[in-house]
C-alpha cells in the first residue's frame, strides 16, 4: 500500500473519486421546491418569455400582413415554443396557474393563425390575429395582470424587411 501511496496511485484514486462524485446529478427532494411561486428561483421568469412572445407576435403580424407566408410561419411556430416551454414549466403565479391559462386560451387561437397561414389567407390571418391579440388581453385578466394590454402592431419598430423576397 506504501508504494501505491509513493506512486502517485492514491492521488488518482482520490481524484477519480471526486470528479466522479461531481459529475452525479443533484438529487432533487420533494422538499427542495415546494408548490408555491419559489419554485420557479432557477426557472427563466415569465415575463422573459413574454417579451419574446410579444417580439415574436408583432413580427408574426409583420410577416402575415406582408403576406410572407413562409415568415410568418416561421414567427407562428416560435410562439407555439414558447407557449409549450411555458405550460411545460407549470408556472403559477400568486395562485393562478398561468401554464393552464396558456394551454386553453392561446395554443387553440396559434392553431388558428397558422391555419390561415397554411391556406394563405390574408384576411382570415388579420381576422385570427385580432382574435389572439383580444385571447391574450383575457388571460392577462383571468391570470391577473389586466394592466397589461397588448395591441395590434401599428409599424415596423424592426430593422428587418418583412415584405416577400424578390420573385416571389
Amino acid at each position: 500500500m506504501l508504494n501505491y501511496i509513493k506512486s502517485g496511485g492514491f492521488l488518482l484514486l482520490i481524484s477519480t473519486v471526486f470528479i466522479g462524485l461531481s459529475c452525479q446529478p443533484k438529487q432533487q427532494n420533494s422538499q427542495d421546491h415546494p408548490d408555491t411561486d419559489e419554485q420557479y428561483e432557477d426557472a427563466i421568469p415569465l415575463i422573459y418569455h413574454m417579451s419574446f412572445m410579444q417580439r415574436y407576435s408583432h413580427k408574426l403580424y409583420l410577416s402575415g400582413t406582408a403576406e410572407n407566408w413562409e415568415l410568418a410561419d416561421i414567427y407562428s411556430h416560435e410562439i407555439e415554443e414558447l407557449s409549450e416551454t411555458i405550460i411545460e414549466e407549470n408556472h403559477v403565479d400568486d395562485g393562478v396557474n398561468v401554464s393552464k391559462l396558456l394551454n386553453s386560451m392561446l395554443l387553440p387561437q396559434i392553431e388558428n393563425i397558422e391555419a390561415a397561414i397554411d391556406s394563405k389567407d390574408k384576411e382570415r390571418f388579420e381576422s385570427n390575429f385580432q382574435t389572439m391579440i383580444q385571447t391574450c388581453n383575457q388571460c392577462h385578466m383571468a391570470a391577473n395582470y389586466g394592466a397589461v394590454k397588448v395591441t395590434v402592431p401599428e409599424g415596423n419598430p424592426f430593422n428587418q424587411d418583412f415584405s416577400l423576397p424578390a420573385g416571389e
